[in-house]
């Protein structure tokens, strides 16, 4: 489970949140259907839309809307929700508490997050909520010089892909702050000028790929999500999940996954996840899945030629909200989906 910022923290158990303040405390989640597409353009495809897509992104991106989260409240409700709320700063999200007053930057301020890429190709883009007079006073006292990456102008604190180790800027950093951009809207970092480029974006975008479009589209109306390829080839192309927007914090969490197979595969590996991920079926850890969710639906997602599918699992109130990151971390989700297996 990831952690998150003390500020970050006080602001969801502090801010009031107008549904709950009126009095009602619905326990039921909306339909799938109900919660749509709307915002896919502006939230998650409009990442995709924002970052490079023959970079690392392809390989892994990870996605997060702090500005969606201040809006609730409750010390409650708000607790359970809070592993969603560091989604989209990927490996920076330990240190979450400490970047403000280190470095300036200030993630859960910010419209949205995204982390691309796995070590050592990881960046990190951090969107609105930026002080940049502040960030760059701050990289500098703290060594950093200054540096043209990727057409704009930013500091560097070693060179591509080296650490310092002599220098801690924040504990539990390493060198994922080494090259770093700001700008009024924007925080850009990363260990090297590559993938600092990538998560800044160029053509063609990552929501250009057609793969990738197509597993956005299927998660629909997301707060949290991560798309990922499998680590080796195999009957499935890309992976997605996500936490679909809560209307309240009183809301049961609603998970998605979707699975882009293979075209010559496709049959088999959605009989492989319709058969082996529903309440009565047993997880890896023991117990079954409906110790988590009690509904458990599938269903098919085309688009562009693609046919995503598509599992929507309503979480029970103990479950962790993310529980879907953890079935695709720990390879859960890979063995489920994977006919051979």
């Amino acid at each position: 489970m990831r952690r998150v910022g003390v500020a970050l923290v006080a602001l969801l158990v502090l801010t009031g949140c107008a549904r709950e303040a009126a009095g009602e405390r619905p326990q039921a989640a909306p339909s799938p259907s109900a919660s749509g597409t709307s915002d896919a353009r502006s939230g998650l495809l409009g990442a995709l839309a924002d970052v490079s897509g023959g970079g690392p992104a392809a390989a892994y991106l990870e996605y997060g809307e702090p500005a969606w989260w201040r809006r609730f409240g409750g010390s409650g409700d708000g607790r359970r929700w809070l592993p969603a709320v560091g989604s989209g700063l990927g490996s920076l999200a330990h240190a979450a508490a400490a970047l403000p007053k280190a470095t300036g930057m200030t993630p859960e301020a910010g419209k949205r997050a995204i982390a691309i890429g796995v070590p050592p190709q990881q960046a990190f883009r951090f969107d609105g909520g930026v002080d940049a007079g502040a960030v760059r006073a701050k990289l500098a006292a703290l060594g950093a010089k200054p540096d043209r990456l990727g057409g704009h102008d930013g500091f560097s604190f070693a060179p591509d892909g080296e650490m310092d180790l002599s220098r801690t800027i924040v504990p539990g950093v390493t060198n994922q702050l080494n090259k770093v951009v700001v700008t009024d809207t924007m925080v850009a970092t990363a260990s090297a000028t590559g993938p600092l480029g990538a998560v800044m974006g160029s053509e063609p975008s990552l929501a250009d790929s057609p793969d990738h479009a197509a597993v956005a589209a299927c998660l629909g109306d997301v707060a949290a999500a991560t798309l990922m390829t499998p680590a080796t080839p195999g009957p499935v192309t890309l992976y997605g999940v996500g936490l679909r927007r809560p209307a309240g914090l009183a809301y049961r969490a609603v998970n998605i996954i979707c699975v882009l197979p293979s075209a010559s595969a496709a049959t088999e590996v959605e009989q492989s996840l319709t058969t082996r991920l529903t309440p009565t079926a047993s997880t890896h850890n023991g117990g079954t899945y409906g110790d988590y969710a009690a509904e458990i639906t599938h269903d098919r997602v085309p688009t562009d030629g693609r046919t995503v599918l598509r599992t929507v699992l309503t979480l029970n109130d103990k479950a962790d909200v993310l529980f879907v990151n953890r079935l695709l971390y720990q390879g859960e989700l890979e063995a489920l989906s994977n006919p051979s297996r």
